[in-house]
Formats: C-alpha cells, structure tokens, sequence
C-alpha cells in the first residue's frame, strides 16, 4: 500500500499533463488558446552557483492593479491568477552576458535551472535574459529576470515568512486567509508595523553596505508572486527571493495540506547554497515556524545566529511550547527570541550588533506611522 501513493500520484500527473497539452492544441485549432508568456521570478547563489526561476504560462491579461478597484475587480484578478493555464516541456533559453544555457518546464510549467554565472559576476542583483525557444516562441517577449548574487561582503543572511511575520494575514483563521489571498489587493494590505525599517535595517548589516541577503519563505501558492513582490516593492521592504509552494497536483500528493514542511526544503536549499554564511531566521507563533526553525538550528550547527518569533494571537499553550522550543534551540547553540512587536526585535539585533543603534529610532518611528495607518484603515473600513 505505501507503493501505491507514489505512483499513483505519478500518473495523475502525467495524465493531468496529457489533458492540458491535448487541450492547448484543440484551442488553438479553434483560435481560444492565448498566446504563452514566461514570468520570472527572482533567484539566488554564489558567484560560482546560481538558481535561475521562471514559470511559462498562458498569458491571462490580468488588469493592471491601478485599474482594479471594486471587489468584483479583485475578485476577477485573483480567479485568473489562480486559473492558470501551465505550458509544460516549453524550452527556455537563458542568457547571461556571453554565456548561455537551455532548459526545459516541468508539467505545471517551471523552469529551474542551476548555472554557472559569466566570469568576475558582481554581488547584489543582477539580471539574465529568458527567451522562449518552444511552443509557439513567434510574439513572445523576451524578459529579465533578476538573480541574487550573495557575496563575501555579506555578513549574514535573513529568511523570513510571510504569512502573519510580514503581512498580517491571519492564517490560522480559514475566513480571513481565504479572504486575504482571494479577495484583497496590495494597495489594501499593510505590513506589520515597522518591518520595513527593521528588514533594511538587516539588510544594510553592521556597516551600513546593503549586501546582507533577505529571502522570503511562504506557503502562499506561485499563483500569488506577482501580488506579493508588488506588495513589498509598494512598503519599500528589501526585495529577496519569494520561496513560495505549487498548489495542486504534484508527485508528493495535493496541497495545500500537509504542513508547512515544504518551507524545510526551501531553507535547506537556501543555507546549502550559501554554505559560510550566518543566518536570522524570522518567523511567528501561529504556524509551525519555531518548530522548523528549530530543526534547521539542529541540522546546520553554528550558522544561525538568532531566530525571532512575532507572538500572533493563537491557544494559550503555544507560548508553554515556544518556551519549550527556546530552550531547545539555546541547547543547540542559538538562541530563540519571542517578540510582540518589531522594535523589540530591533533593539535586541542591535545590541548583539547585526544591526547599527542609530536604525532602531528609525524602527520605532515607521512603527508608529504604520500603526497610525492601520488604525485609519479599521475606521475606514467599520463605516
């Protein structure tokens, strides 16, 4: 019976596979099939090792969020972000200065490609072009897609959640996360006070370079990347790789469900690839966070240098079990640090020196603006 699970879901996907490729040749036979567009997303690595992301998909001309503005509009724009139409086996091409590299899209239409950068590679952002070799490549722009090249100027690294650590969200309520991913735009979502202060706060290290990495874990579906690299862009919050999962069918069964456990993997993937670099690892209560943050303590000894824990609203006996989970990390060699707001996180970086003194009157003051802000929009929204 544990046999069965497996490869059951390996025909289902290769049967999922066949139908969408069938179905893309009848539409287009009948002039219904939009033309494929690649979306890429931000990768990561080393000046020896970096991970290209792209995902090619029917082009759904989703209205731009500017023109979005009733309920109904928000309601379209998320039922085409989630009804996508995925062009599996499409060849991409990948061009980086002189060098160049071709991949192929799995079944729900991702291209994942491990390459080695052109010579002399600067850190910081750099960007690489994809172009569309196969199907139908006639019309398709070709765009740039932005890598992240951590280098040896980097004093540590920072991987943070999302869901109710950056925005507020609350996901451990089935209503308002449906809410929150179906029916709300950036433009009406607030961060938790003071993260972008703190985050660039982070990001600018010790001395102030603006070459400590930040990437972004979530359980957020790839459907929903445009909304929330939008949304930090929009909250001036450092922009980083978004991590994010496949909902659906895939080899390893249906989700959402499960866990979180995919968001292991994606840690995993990450301290792997910058193997000397120190790590922060942020997260909340409300989730599995401290468990996972504690198993990548364990698992990678002496690289993580802190991990912080925002208190959400949850059962009283989660904070019985962070204490417990504290414990455990400090007997690992970190230490666990539980928080209610972000300038407490910002005053304990700063004097274990991760961050300069001089950012966390900063913290403070966008924490009292967002909160004002936040209060504007519950009044707004009672009336």
């Amino acid at each position: 019976m544990p046999a069965f699970k497996p490869a059951f879901f390996e025909f289902a996907v290769r049967a999922d596979a066949a139908w969408d490729a069938w179905s893309r040749r009848v539409r287009r036979r009948l002039k219904l099939a939009r033309p494929p567009r690649i979306l890429p997303y931000r990768g990561y690595g080393t000046p020896e090792r970096v991970l290209i992301q792209a995902r090619v998909l029917e082009d759904r001309d989703v209205r731009p969020s500017h023109l979005r503005r009733t309920l109904v509009g928000s309601a379209i724009a998320s039922y085409q972000r989630y009804a996508t139409r995925e062009l599996g086996g499409a060849h991409v091409a990948v061009h980086w200065e002189d060098k160049r590299w071709e991949g192929t899209t799995d079944e729900e239409g991702f291209l994942t490609l491990w390459v080695a950068p052109p010579a002399g590679v600067l850190p910081g952002w750099n960007f690489v072009k994809l172009e569309l070799l196969a199907p139908e490549p006639e019309g398709v722009a070709t765009v740039s897609a932005p890598v992240l090249v951590a280098g040896a100027e980097a004093e540590l690294g920072v991987i943070s959640d999302i869901d109710d650590t950056v925005i507020v969200t609350g996901v451990t309520n089935p209503l308002k996360r449906a809410w929150t991913l179906f029916l709300t735009e950036h433009r009406t979502r607030l961060p938790f006070e003071g993260v972008d202060a703190f985050y660039k706060a982070l990001h600018d290290g010790s001395q102030g370079q603006e070459t400590n990495p930040i990437f972004y874990v979530s359980s957020s579906p790839w459907n929903l990347y445009e909304h929330l690299d939008e949304f930090l862009s929009l909250h001036r919050i450092p922009a980083g790789p978004l991590l994010l999962r496949d909902w659906g069918l895939s080899r390893q069964g249906f989700a959402p469900g499960g866990g979180h456990g995919h968001k292991l993997d994606k840690i995993r993937g990450v301290m792997g690839t910058l193997e000397t670099l120190p790590f922060i690892l942020i997260g909340d209560s409300g989730q599995e966070d401290a468990e996972h943050y504690r198993t990548i303590v364990r698992e990678f000894p002496g690289r993580v240098r802190c991990v912080y824990i925002r208190n959400v609203p949850t059962k009283e006996q989660r904070a019985v079990e962070l204490a417990r989970i504290a414990e455990e990390v400090r007997q690992a060699g970190s230490q666990m640090v539980v928080v209610d707001d972000t300038v407490t996180a910002a005053r304990h970086a700063a004097k274990a020196g991760w961050i300069r003194w001089e950012e966390v009157p900063r913290v403070e003051e966008h924490q009292r603006e967002d909160a004002d802000a936040r209060t504007v929009l519950d009044a707004l929204d009672r009336e």
